[in-house]
């Protein structure tokens, strides 16, 4: 597995999520790490027939759901934070921890702890792509479109450790 999509934030906006779906099917990724506010069990159910990886975030009040329609498809669905080993890539998942400006200090403090390769959040719905020492950031914006303006997701190369971000 070299090539993953990472989303974010996609708050039950269905035609996104279903263009993101697309693109990733056209894309060939391998699997998709979702970090957060996804909302329902419908919009989860739209990412089905990929191998996903997510965490709940502060607005995913309905987990039991959410987590039984994740069992259902067969993916994976978790209280932050969520470790991942793919590709021999040591990667951590988080949504968010209160403000933006806490978020942001948060994945911060997760790549210069020099534990992982791969750095994934969400929750501020604000793009950031960025090396910290050896460890990539990553957090896609908002799928949903939402505050930011833009729907975004990242594709990453778990090889080269780089990132490409596209709209919906």
């Amino acid at each position: 597995m070299t090539r993953i999509a990472i989303i974010s934030d996609s708050h039950d906006r269905l035609e996104n999520i279903r263009r993101f779906a697309e693109r990733a099917r056209e894309e060939g990724v391998e699997a998709v790490i979702h970090a957060g506010d996804i909302i329902s069990p419908f919009a989860l159910r739209e990412l089905k027939g990929l191998k996903v990886y997510a965490v709940y975030g502060n607005n995913d009040g309905e987990k039991l759901l959410l987590g039984r329609a994740a069992a259902e498809m067969g993916f994976l669905i978790s209280e932050p934070p969520l470790f991942l080993s793919l590709s021999g890539r040591d990667i951590v998942v988080v949504h968010g921890a209160g403000s933006a400006s806490d978020t942001v200090r948060l994945a911060e403090a997760l790549a210069r702890s020099g534990m992982f390769h791969l750095v994934v959040y969400g929750h501020t719905h604000q793009l950031d792509v960025r090396k910290v020492g050896e460890t990539l950031i990553v957090n896609p914006g908002a799928l949903s479109g939402y505050l930011a303006g833009r729907a975004t997701f990242a594709i990453v190369d778990l090889e080269t450790l780089e990132a490409e971000v596209s709209e919906v």
